[in-house]
């Protein structure tokens, strides 16, 4: 693999970008946003590229998820994808 001179990157993780089907709990819901398993196959490109230097998630609101149920499956997505970065 070649490698740049770049010494690492961070993840930036809107979570509206989920679609609003299986993530109402955000400020701008959109239709025809990516599943579960889209997003975690996408951030495990990123995450065991060995350069992240760090990764957030936001946009999501708890007011709107007021019985945790939409944040369940996020936070399993987040829990995945820091199963997988490089120890």
């Amino acid at each position: 693999m070649r490698r740049s001179r770049l010494d690492g990157f961070w993840v930036h993780v809107d979570v509206d970008v989920l679609d609003s089907a299986v993530m109402p709990a955000v400020d701008s819901p959109q239709p025809d946003g990516l599943s579960y398993a889209e997003l975690r196959q996408l951030l495990e490109s990123f995450v065991t590229a060995d350069l992240p230097a760090g990764i957030q998630f936001t946009i999501f609101d708890p007011d709107l998820d007021p019985g945790g149920r939409f944040a369940g499956e996020l936070v399993e997505t987040i829990l995945h994808l820091l199963g997988r970065v490089p120890a």
